[in-house]
């Protein structure tokens, strides 16, 4: 019955709101909706009232909540791009670690360092760089070499130094597994 009221008060709002149009209009309500008009009850406006705040309450509780869960997603995805030089979003590396896999191979690291960097004459550069070194000891190595080993400096090699970060985003991701060892470009993203 209550559904009756809202519909006949909806309509009747609807109608007034609209005011005088084009469209030929009865000149009289019909008998049937005259009878209802004057059936409602005295507190019909309060309880309409009452529908209307509670759905604007709950259309704010559902937009908070929605912002709330905006603002969390967003923190998290900055808290994880912050923690790593690399992003992967929905199984796609970030351009910067597929570049860093475009530097490694053609600068000549994977021949002593071997395939993905899973380490062969020289160690695993994924584990040593995620477990080992800070970036600023990687940069130095790579940059200068290591004494006393087979590491020679790269501070000639322009492909490597102008690719430092991208280098180092790659074998980071490799390091937490997020890459795989083989060709990026022929292997699906992800693990």
């Amino acid at each position: 019955m209550l559904r009756t009221y809202l519909l006949l008060i909806a309509t009747t709002g609807l109608l007034m709101a609209c005011g005088e149009s084009d469209a030929p209009q009865e000149s009289a309500m019909p008998k049937a909706v005259e009878e209802k008009a004057v059936q409602l009850p005295a507190d019909t406006e309060t309880v309409v009232s009452d529908v209307i705040e509670k759905a604007d309450t709950a259309m704010e509780e559902v937009k908070a909540e929605v912002v709330a869960e905006v603002e969390a997603v967003t923190e998290e995805v900055a808290a994880v791009a912050g923690d790593k030089p690399y992003q992967l979003i929905d199984g796609v590396i970030s351009a910067n670690a597929i570049e860093g896999w475009k530097t490694y191979n053609g600068g000549g690291c994977g021949a002593c360092h071997g395939k993905g960097g899973i380490g062969a004459v020289g160690p695993n550069l994924a584990q040593s760089v995620t477990q080992k070194l800070s970036k600023e000891e990687f940069v130095k190595i790579v940059t200068k070499g290591k004494p006393g080993t087979l590491m020679r400096p790269n501070s000639t090699n322009k492909r490597v130094m102008d690719n430092m970060d991208n280098l180092y985003a790659y074998l980071v991701a490799r390091g937490d597994d997020v890459l795989g060892p083989g060709n990026l470009i022929k292997m699906p993203l992800g693990k």
